[in-house]
């Protein structure tokens, strides 16, 4: 019973993450259809943020970020583009937990970062402007690993949730029938599971 539990909370999880990066992602879609690329961006961040196995949502903001950065690269427009990439990684860093997903895309966005960089270092249009911005970047890529804090607050909010489900479920119906069952021996559990799943919830937006 308690493995059918923990399944079933698991599968509550998946459903709501895949529900998020869903609804996400069609909203990243409308702004990109009306050209408001900011908040396109902005909305297929918070899909890759719901990241959970096996969703196609994910990938495909990473894909659309991916061609807004190469648009952007075509109509010489630098801040968008390094934005698009540099959300590309953020995004994936940003779910990572105990792996991190997306290391190829990942990857071929700092590819991007730093060609774009050196590109117009090159060129010399914003020669010490560019500097300092790559300088800021290099140094983000360097912090490859989500905050520690809240990663860690993150994971204890999914457990105390999950735990504290269980924990309710069982104490329903766990009793005898013939015992009393006074409502307000339920709250305790209830309250603990929403301020676990608060937390959780907060700990996938902060990492």
């Amino acid at each position: 019973m308690i493995f059918c539990l923990v399944a079933l909370a698991l599968i509550m999880v998946w459903a709501r993450a895949f529900y998020g990066s869903m609804e996400a992602y069609q909203r990243g879609e409308t702004y990109l259809e009306d050209k408001q690329y900011v908040r396109a961006v902005t909305f297929f961040d918070r899909a890759i943020h719901w990241y959970t196995p096996f969703n196609p949502y994910v990938r495909k903001s990473a894909e659309r970020l991916w061609d807004i950065g190469e648009q952007a690269e075509r109509g010489g427009d630098l801040q968008l583009a390094l934005m698009a990439y540099r959300t590309i990684r953020r995004g994936f860093y940003g779910a990572s937990h105990f792996i991190t997903p997306g290391r190829l895309w990942i990857s071929k966005s700092e590819r991007k970062i730093d060609t774009l960089l050196r590109w117009e270092e090159n060129k010399g249009k914003v020669a010490n402007e560019t500097t300092t911005i790559r300088k800021k970047i290099l140094e983000d890529q360097k912090s490859s690993s989500p905050s520690v804090l809240w990663t860690i607050l993150l994971e204890m909010g999914f457990l105390g949730w999950v735990g504290s489900i269980i924990c309710l479920i069982m104490f329903t119906f766990g009793r005898k029938k013939k015992d009393p069952f006074p409502k307000s021996s339920m709250f305790p559990w209830i309250t603990l599971a929403v301020l676990f799943f608060v937390l959780w919830i907060m700990g996938m937006m902060k990492a």
